[in-house]
């Protein structure tokens, strides 16, 4: 078992329900736990009181009032906050939004401080969900799922409003879906390229316009996120991890994340277990 937990909804290991709704709630260990884990499902947090950090894939965001987050299964997360904190919860899971087919992966930012209008809006949504579940009534499930599924396009539409970048190309969309499903067996830009019908050096010129990173830059970034990942959630040995993302010599591996990150993997370790599992 993960040391820090793989946890369904309500932070169990056992999986009893794909969908839940909690409205501002304080200090709820069955919405959230006090120790970094990771989820099984998709979680939307809206913080109504509170202050302190945020922690998704070792990144840190302040918690403050009207700030919303967005967490996908998989991310390592922790919430560490100063004294109490009021908040509203949205948790599902994949399987329980199949009728909609909806790619998650879009421009769904990980948190996002809602204006005044935007506040109304998901305000309504909230509502309209909680009600919806409690209600008992027919077709409530499929009500629930449209809802949740508007709920996610108002979070993308506020999060594509609000960046300074422009649009991503849906060719960069698809090469970042790529890259996550074979992100472990294929390292090489051309392979990419090549699934989605464009070369290696076309590819590039557009990872460099929209994300200011070279193409081979991104599929790095991705193992090293999963590297981070093992180690901190993971008993296994550095050399299992190694073994399971594709590298054949322990010694290359260290030095791939070492050049990355600027330590070895037994020194990320010992550093997240410290700032991690306390």
């Amino acid at each position: 078992m993960d040391k820090i937990g793989s946890l369904e909804i309500g932070h169990s290991h056992v999986k009893d329900k794909d969908f839940s709704i909690k409205r501002e709630i304080v200090d709820d260990e069955n919405v959230e736990v006090t120790f970094s884990h990771r989820h099984f499902f998709y979680a939307v947090y809206w913080i109504h009181e509170g202050n302190g950090t945020h922690t998704i894939d070792f990144e840190e965001y302040q918690i403050i009032p009207d700030r919303i987050f967005f967490i996908r299964p998989e991310q390592v997360h922790f919430l560490c906050t100063e004294g109490k904190m009021k908040y509203s919860a949205l948790q599902f899971t994949e399987d329980f939004m199949i009728p909609y087919s909806v790619d998650f992966q879009k421009q769904i930012p990980v948190c996002k401080d809602l204006k005044e209008d935007e506040k109304v809006r998901i305000r309504t949504l909230f509502n309209q969900i909680y009600q919806e579940s409690v209600s008992n009534l027919v077709n409530s499930t499929a009500i629930i799922q449209s809802e949740i599924h508007t709920l996610l396009l108002e979070l993308e539409r506020i999060g594509i409003n609000n960046s300074a970048t422009s649009i991503i190309p849906e060719i960069l969309s698809r090469y970042k879906s790529f890259i996550d499903s074979s992100f472990a067996k294929e390292r090489q830009v051309q392979y990419y390229a090549g699934q989605l019908g464009v070369s290696a050096n076309y590819l590039n010129v557009l990872t460099k316009k929209h994300f200011n990173k070279p193409a081979l830059e991104m599929i790095n970034e991705r193992l090293i996120l999963e590297i981070k990942r093992l180690l901190l959630r993971t008993d296994n040995d550095i050399s299992e991890i190694a073994y399971k993302l594709g590298f054949n010599e322990l010694s290359y591996f260290s030095r791939f994340f070492k050049r990355h990150t600027g330590s070895t993997p037994h020194e990320f370790r010992n550093m997240m277990n410290k700032m991690y599992q306390k």
